[in-house]
């Protein structure tokens, strides 16, 4: 089996030019945690994740793991400072230019395979076509809903 039948098609997507205050609302209403970006085409451009949107809130030292015992942080005034800054700028200026992505033909083991043997922690895979244009989504549970019905 490959991964066209078990991925989302009805994905939510932005383009550029709009601003990540936007995007998050996109994220919020969609119930999503992952929003592809992409031009009048729908080649995917990049990809805005909830994460993120966190790291690049949190302060540099705590997102960057160069405080190991967090509780013992200052108070985070520059917290809501960092989200005002961030809401404003372009989606495409802090969007991932890197994500996995796949063909619509990949087996769902391989698919599964590449999320357990990443380096980083993968949230979601794009499906593109050959032009990478978005054709769905795939995310683990995907994956899992799938496996369990042969199980």
């Amino acid at each position: 089996m490959n991964a066209a039948p078990i991925m989302t098609t009805d994905v939510a997507t932005t383009r550029c030019g709009i601003t990540v205050a936007e995007a998050m609302k996109i994220l919020k209403d969609s119930r999503v945690r992952q929003l592809p970006i992409v031009d009048n085409n729908s080649k995917v451009l990049g990809i805005l994740t909830s994460k993120k949107l966190l790291y690049l809130t949190l302060p540099r030292y705590i997102s960057e793991g160069l405080l190991k015992d967090v509780k013992f942080a200052p108070d985070l005034p520059q917290f809501h400072k960092r989200c005002t800054e961030l809401a404003g700028k372009d989606v495409c200026e802090v969007m991932d230019k890197e994500f996995a992505k796949i063909g619509p033909d990949v087996s769902v083991l391989e698919v599964a395979t590449i999320f357990v043997s990443s380096e980083k922690p993968i949230e979601c895979i794009l499906v593109v076509d050959d032009d990478g244009r978005l054709l769905g989504i795939i995310s683990p549970w995907d994956i899992f809903k799938r496996l369990c019905e042969y199980a």
